[in-house]
């Protein structure tokens, strides 16, 4: 996929893109402007109902899990590494955690 075919934020969010659409956006583009439209875009192409979960039991929002603003606890820092991973490997390559 070339850049010029590469879609656009508003797309990405309020359009049908295809999973190769996402996942370029995200790796070449990955220009979310603010944290709230990326947090917009994890809620629509990455989380899961079993992650939400996970992170309701844990208190987290993902703006928290972004800013590193979560609990130290062992228990928190590995849901949060647990549920970057799953991100990670659902994009094909490293986009979240450190």
């Amino acid at each position: 996929m070339s850049d010029k075919d590469l879609i656009d934020l508003d797309t990405l969010l309020h359009g049908s893109p295809t999973w190769e659409e996402v996942v370029a956006f995200w790796k070449v583009d990955g220009d979310f402007c603010e944290e709230q439209y990326l947090v917009a875009a994890i809620e629509k192409h990455l989380q899961t109902e079993e992650q939400r979960k996970l992170m309701f039991d844990h208190h987290l929002s993902i703006e928290k899990m972004l800013n590193g603003r979560y609990s130290a606890a062992r228990r928190s820092c590995a849901a949060v590494q647990r549920i970057y991973g799953e991100w990670n490997a659902k994009l094909g390559f490293k986009a979240f955690g450190a």
